[in-house]
């Protein structure tokens, strides 16, 4: 449906190494705290997976897909669980307040796509992209911590050149990073119209 260039069924390159690229900015960087989703320690325990699903493919997938993952990992709330012994109960939205999942930082992905060896592109569009002589692709998080350096093929890149991306791809991150926490406040105040969030933190508190 996103484009005529995937088959459907069958996983193309260009969807194996998205894939591989989120794992690596997400999950190997330990941007979610994986002991928060312990539940009863050797035997039970919370799991989590992100789908992602493309509606129309124009360029920039895995910037997008990365940005996707990670407001869906911040949005995310799981229930509450009692644990009595061996035995874990999970409680209803109803009953407590559900709980966001620990995030220690957000990681993001920024593709550059360079032509000629000295012209940098970032969110190449797919025209653009099919015409690039490279790609790669760098994964930060607003502190500055480099979680990712991803090229696959295509013409070398020159090290300062690479220095100088690492400095605008900072930039975009932090904008990103922003971006996603603002919309996510919005969504919580839109949620939260009736009180019922309110009300059941003050439940919590007693």
């Amino acid at each position: 449906m996103a484009s005529p260039a995937f088959e459907v069924g069958r996983p193309t390159d260009a969807e194996v190494i998205l894939s591989r690229i989120l794992e690596k900015a997400i999950r190997r960087s330990n941007a979610l705290d994986t002991e928060s989703l312990c539940i009863i320690a050797g035997l039970k325990c919370f799991a989590l997976r992100a789908d992602v699903h493309i509606i129309d493919h124009d360029g920039g997938l895995i910037d997008a897909s990365c940005i996707a993952v990670m407001a869906a990992l911040q949005h995310f709330r799981r229930p509450d669980v009692v644990v009595e012994g061996e035995k874990a109960t999970i409680l209803s939205v109803r009953e407590r307040e559900p709980i966001p999942l620990s995030i220690l930082h957000q990681p993001l992905c920024v593709t550059f796509s360079y032509f000629e060896g000295e012209i940098f592109l970032v969110d190449a569009n797919l025209a653009e992209e099919q015409v690039r002589q490279g790609e790669v692709i760098l994964t930060m998080n607003k502190h500055g911590e480099v979680c990712q350096i991803a090229k696959y093929g295509g013409a070398t890149i020159n090290p300062l050149a690479l220095l100088n991306c690492t400095n605008i791809a900072l930039q975009k991150v932090k904008e990103m990073g922003a971006f996603i926490q603002k919309r996510l406040e919005e969504d919580a105040k839109e949620r939260d119209a009736g009180g019922l969030l309110a009300e059941l933190s003050a439940e919590n508190a007693r």
